[in-house]
């Protein structure tokens, strides 16, 4: 169960990014802003489902809030 909810959450995190025509570098810029530190190449890991673990799952969280975040700024619908 927990497992599917966090590949569910991969997928949001890659559709939105796609959707607003937004790279992993920008992502990986808010991350950091936010106290979180990654590389393209551990994004990407976590994004696959290659990364586990305590800091994979808080990328997924904070990349999920920051997007949603900027959805609503920006006024996207799903």
């Amino acid at each position: 169960m927990r497992d599917e909810r966090l590949r569910d959450e991969r997928d949001r995190i890659r559709m939105m990014l796609y959707r607003n025509t937004l790279t992993n570098t920008w992502l990986i810029n808010r991350l950091e802003e936010k106290g979180i530190n990654t590389e393209k190449s551990e994004l990407s890991s976590v994004l696959r489902g290659v990364r586990k673990g305590a800091k994979a799952e808080s990328i997924i969280k904070a990349s999920i809030e920051i997007l949603d975040f900027y959805e609503k700024a920006m006024g996207v619908s799903e």
